[in-house]
């Protein structure tokens, strides 16, 4: 292969090059991942278009779009039938969606199995605890005794979805576009497994990864964290915005409650593209999210921007030092929103004495005051004064390795 048409490659092209995950015993062709064959298992899931449709046109093409392009696994989005679903039980509210935890019956796509010549699919077998949950009045489509493997998954219902809007649906695509170039550049992002329809009230839902810890959010109410997870968490944060960045997107709707966690040491990013109404058309000039985490700019009426993400995560950044949410003893009104274009931002304490070590001392407070810096740099009034997103990643990635190995406040976890 020639230096040029390397360089040229996708960085998940360049590990292909560089992996050998065998031969496919059926084209003789290299695998683009374990048990995947992008020259055979596309064709296969192609096969099967005429077996399913969601009814809606343009949800089909997304769906089969992904089936077509997938390198691996983690690429594909299936149609999900909605009898395929058990144990829907109610979660939390959003402005636009309502997330609900489920069983997805016989689990997810993993790839070909070439000795049986089948389809495998991830699931487990399902506990004690499953089926007594199906007895509580509060769940849908309970889970029935022969029923025996499948695997958890987070459901967010779109609401009015049922006449869900083709730009909604057309710049939902990008994000899933970002998604699955973006899969291997290092990113942290929640799998998507699916979309299915609720067929009382024809609202679309989408099937995703379930993460057991829960959101940012609700875990800081719990416990606080120590500098190193403090540090590492953020790094993996901004590391998957600089490449969304890069893609010339934004988030849009960047706060606490959409960074989830499998493990206090893994926070992901959510809601790719789903903060907004899925049945009315998009403008430039309307308003949405948490508004601790809108920008100043934009609460004025300006387009959102990466600026504005960088905004977001400076609060997100206080809010991880602090363990509250930030003006959580303000009203969330209009008042708040004057108060922050006119320069309200939450208040920042001194570094605190945590460490009996000295050493380790003098480097939490090197560390944070650099951090507190980059802080207020991030809700900087102008847009244009506030750092980018690499930037960010280049500092926490600098400050991780700086830190010592088991740096730990005293008495937390």
């Amino acid at each position: 292969m020639s230096k040029t048409i390397e360089n040229n490659l996708s960085i998940y092209e360049k590990t292909i090059v560089n992996q050998d995950f065998g031969l496919c015993l059926d084209c003789n062709q290299p695998k683009t991942s374990f048990y995947w064959c992008q020259n055979c298992d596309t064709k296969r899931l192609q096969q099967d278009f005429n077996k399913w449709t969601s009814g809606n046109d343009f949800i089909d093409k997304l769906i089969q779009e992904s089936q077509l392009k997938a390198r691996n696994y983690k690429d594909v989005i299936e149609w999900i039938p909605y009898n395929n679903l058990r144990n829907m039980k109610y979660l939390a509210q959003g402005g636009f969606s309502v997330v609900y935890k489920a069983i997805l019956l016989g689990g997810y796509l993993s790839g070909w199995d070439e000795e049986k010549q089948q389809w495998m699919r991830v699931n487990s077998e399902l506990k004690d605890e499953d089926y007594e949950n199906a007895k509580q009045e509060n769940i849908k489509s309970p889970l029935n005794e022969n029923e025996k493997y499948g695997t958890h998954v987070a459901l967010k219902c779109l609401n009015n979805s049922s006449r869900i809007n083709e730009d909604f649906l057309y710049e939902w695509k990008n994000y899933l576009d970002f998604v699955y170039s973006s899969r291997n550049r290092n990113t942290i992002l929640i799998k998507l497994y699916g979309i299915t329809q609720d067929p009382e009230t024809l609202n679309f839902m989408i099937a995703m990864e379930y993460m057991t810890i829960g959101c940012l959010r609700s875990n800081l109410m719990i416990k606080k964290y120590n500098p190193s997870n403090k540090y590492i968490n953020l790094c993996n944060v901004i590391q998957s915005l600089s490449v969304l960045h890069k893609c010339n997107l934004v988030h849009g709707d960047f706060h606490s409650g959409n960074l989830l966690l499998d493990s206090p040491e893994l926070l992901l990013i959510s809601d790719l593209g789903l903060s907004k109404p899925a049945d009315k058309p998009l403008k430039s000039d309307d308003i949405y999210g948490v508004l601790p985490y809108i920008a100043p700019e934009v609460l004025r009426g300006e387009p959102y921007t990466k600026a504005a993400d960088i905004y977001s995560f400076g609060i997100i950044m206080w809010e991880m030092s602090s363990g509250i949410p930030a003006f959580n003893n303000i009203s969330q009104d209009f008042g708040l929103s004057l108060d922050i274009c006119q320069g309200l931002r939450p208040e920042i304490d001194e570094v605190p004495n945590i460490f009996d070590d000295t050493e380790k001392q003098k480097i939490f407070e090197k560390i944070e005051v650099e951090y507190t810096e980059l802080m207020k740099r991030c809700w900087d009034f102008n847009p244009n004064k506030r750092p980018t997103a690499e930037e960010l990643y280049i500092n926490f990635n600098e400050w991780y390795r700086e830190v010592p190995k088991g740096m730990r406040i005293p008495g937390k976890k």
